[in-house]
């Protein structure tokens, strides 16, 4: 068969393989002539209960592929009008042995027409040993993998309502890319709506790894050179542009060139951005090394960004040029890690300063460990903060006590203390809380306030197929100021098939917008907090396909789940507390080969998962502004017959 022609069976089979592969069964998988698998208790692992065995009979027969489909009933956040809205959701996948995997993600709300709808294709092999991965819909613009990699300078991304491809051949070193779309954001519950931006943006990028053996993954050992670009037409930085001169077109273009062996990495990245509101272009370069001395990691690099440089018209760093050195030391017992950034401006300010940072662990006992950090900045404004941070377990649970102090030269002090509990209860029930009070010094602006803040996380399992869960969260202050928040929810697993689901959110006044001390984070979003909700979710999940061959494995294998929440830790603990809340429609992929996004609430899914070792990361250009993954973004885990694993990812802000 031919390139084209594959292609363009890969095409047909977003639309025909899943209804077909429901209704009839599909095909039987290629490889029907393994041995079968027998499904046998192990490791004091209990049976699937009866009850579920006997709700429907399950179909063993043809590929791998899952399918829920969800009815909701709610009002929109941020909605003054509380209009309650009908939704639809479908999610579907389906295991192909020469179209790749196969998924659909969408969402639909009939009253204002507002849905999204995401086709993916991932890793469809080609003659010659070419991988294509194909998306259409609401996407993230892609960019080559060691582009992606932690940097010092950060590179913002979009989501687009467009398509997507990428190319990628491992044993020639080469990954190529494509998109082009409408610029938006998204929304929430009953329906992911897709709100558009002025413009459009296209983006091209590749990456080579010279020294290839065939044997080797991209972004391995040895050089690779990788170029990224994006064209934005029409866009502009405001929602909603008021006049001709608000849009600008603008495009950049990034070279990188990188190198790694088995102790040492470094790599350098050179920017340069031409924009219509800008007489002549910007550019930028930043270099990144690092390399490993047994327990010890060190790092150095260098950066020097011109005035008003963006990329393609987004916001990054600008007007600075610095070199940095840090180091980490893990060993079994502590760990410790500090850096400083010598910085500069390029016009505009005077003097030159730093930014510094340092913090450490110690694993004191078995039950204990104690946590000290601390952050300085002497440049375009003098700021700090520190804290200390016990952790340690008692007859109540695992407990932690953070004390953390801040100032900056408004005199804008505050002293801070916060006590989080998790509480140890029976199998199935979960139970957190935070109690914590802050002193704010008066400033030019503002008064003195005193504030205490409340917050209780809670998981109920009402009977064996029915959970309710609960977070609240309050702040009040001296002044009369008051911030509340309170979500409610309910799960009821109706049977195999069928779950029923509800939720309600409300929510009065605003958070207080605290600033990164790194002059190089980017700006964070401001949203607003006032608000009130409440939906009601149907849903029905249909699995179906040869056991013997689950999402990512091989024949004779078994399967288990992938579940969890990505959330934001904001004290940087490494452990979720009741007053931190997850992160909403981020992109989840496991084994880089299937993605899924997060819902209202932070939580993703993967159903049906291989037996054994299995990667589930988040990318970066997916969360808000100025949130960051932690390390590389990647959680290893083993997935062992019948396992539900449940994960907790954090997202950090940069100090």
């Amino acid at each position: 068969m031919t390139r084209p022609s594959r292609c363009l069976l890969a095409v047909l089979a977003f639309a025909i393989p899943l209804p077909a592969a429901w209704a009839q069964g599909a095909a039987p998988a290629s490889n029907a002539a393994s041995p079968t698998y027998v499904d046998r208790v192990i490791e004091n692992l209990p049976p699937e209960p009866a009850a579920d065995t006997e709700a429907y009979a399950y179909n063993p027969e043809g590929l791998p592929r899952f399918l829920r489909l969800e009815t909701r009933l709610g009002t929109e956040p941020f909605d003054q009008t509380r209009a309650t809205r009908i939704g639809y959701g479908i999610y579907g996948l389906l295991e192909t042995p020469n179209h790749g995997t196969l998924s659909i993600d969408g969402t639909y709300a009939p009253r204002g027409s507002d849905g999204t709808l995401t086709l993916r294709q991932r890793g469809m092999p080609l003659e010659g040993g070419w991988l294509v991965s194909n998306e259409v819909g609401v996407i993230n613009s892609p960019a080559p993998d060691v582009t992606r990699l932690p940097s010092r300078v950060y590179l913002p991304s979009t989501i687009l309502q467009g398509v997507s491809t990428e190319w990628g051949h491992s044993g020639r070193g080469l990954q190529l890319q494509a998109s082009t779309g409408e610029p938006g954001q998204l929304a929430f519950l009953p329906a992911s709506g897709f709100r558009g931006l002025p413009g459009r943006r296209t983006t091209l990028g590749g990456q080579w790894q010279i020294n290839a053996t065939g044997e080797q993954r991209l972004s391995s050992r040895g050089w690779t050179v990788a170029l990224r670009h994006e064209d934005a037409r029409g866009v502009s930085i405001f929602d909603t542009p008021q006049q001709l001169g608000d849009l600008v077109d603008a495009n950049s273009t990034l070279l990188a060139l990188r190198h790694e062996s088995a102790e040492h990495r470094i790599q350098g990245q050179v920017m340069n951005t031409q924009a219509s509101n800008l007489r002549g272009g910007r550019g930028g370069y930043w270099i990144d090394g690092e390399w490993d001395d047994g327990p010890r990691r060190h790092g150095a690099g260098a950066y020097r960004l011109e005035p008003d440089l963006t990329w393609a018209n987004l916001s990054v760093a600008n007007n600075i040029v610095g070199a940095y050195v840090r180091s980490s030391w893990r060993t079994r017992q502590w760990s410790a890690e500090g850096s400083v950034d010598w910085l500069d401006s390029i016009v505009g300010r005077t003097g030159s300063g730093y930014f510094a940072t340092g913090s450490a662990r110690w694993r004191l006992s078995r039950d204990q460990s104690l946590g000290v950090g601390t952050a300085v900045r002497r440049f375009n404004g003098n700021a700090w903060s520190s804290y200390v941070d016990w952790r340690f377990k008692n007859g109540w649970g695992a407990s932690g006590l953070r004390v953390e102090i801040t100032g900056d030269d408004s005199q804008a002090d505050s002293r801070g203390i916060t006590w989080d509990q998790e509480w140890g209860v029976p199998q199935g029930w979960a139970l957190s809380t935070s109690l914590g009070s802050t002193v704010y010094n008066a400033t030019e602006f503002q008064t003195a306030e005193t504030t205490w803040n409340g917050a209780v996380s809670m998981a109920v399992p009402l009977s064996a197929k029915a959970t309710l869960r609960g977070i609240f969260n309050t702040e009040h202050g001296n002044t009369g100021l008051a911030r509340h928040n309170v979500n409610l929810g309910a799960q009821w697993r109706i049977d195999t098939r069928w779950s029923l689901e509800g939720n309600f959110n409300r929510s009065t006044g605003r958070s207080r917008i605290n600033s990164s001390l790194d002059p190089l984070a980017p700006r964070p979003q401001v949203i607003a907090d006032s608000d009130r909700s409440v939906y009601a979710v149907l849903r029905y999940e249909l699995e179906a396909g040869s056991r013997n061959v689950p999402l990512g494995g091989k024949a004779t294998e078994g399967g288990g789940r992938i579940e969890g929440t990505v959330y934001f830790d904001a004290n940087r603990s490494g452990t979720q507390e009741a007053s931190e809340t997850g992160v909403a429609n981020v992109t989840v992929f496991l084994d880089n080969r299937y993605a899924v996004r997060t819902d209202n609430l932070g939580r993703f899914e993967f159903p049906f998962v291989a037996s054994g070792p299995r990667t589930v990361s988040v990318r970066s250009d997916t969360l808000p502004l100025p949130w960051n993954v932690v390390g590389d973004g990647q959680t290893k885990v083993d997935v062992r017959l019948r396992e539900n694993i449940s994960l907790t990812i954090p997202v950090q802000r940069s100090e």
